[in-house]
């Protein structure tokens, strides 16, 4: 069974926690999106990643020239 969905504050505060990284939050229209630096580190991103899926969606980008680790949620959830 999949794990429930994570509301904004608790995704933002729990990729924050496991990746010890501040988390930047943009609104995308219909979603909000909370990013951090990809973890270089094999167990943080084995922890990120538990965390990105609880997310409604996630991916990463490397748009700024750093890679990030993203996840979102529709707004008002």
């Amino acid at each position: 069974m999949p794990a429930a969905r994570l509301p904004l504050h608790a995704l933002r505060s729990a990729m924050e926690q496991a990746t010890g990284a501040k988390s930047t939050v943009s609104d995308r229209g219909t979603h909000i999106r909370v990013s951090v630096p990809a973890p270089a580190r094999g167990e943080v991103f084995q922890a990120l990643l538990e965390v990105l899926r609880r997310a409604e969606a996630w991916g990463s980008s490397d748009g700024t020239g750093e890679v990030r680790m993203w996840a979102s949620v529709r707004k008002g959830e």
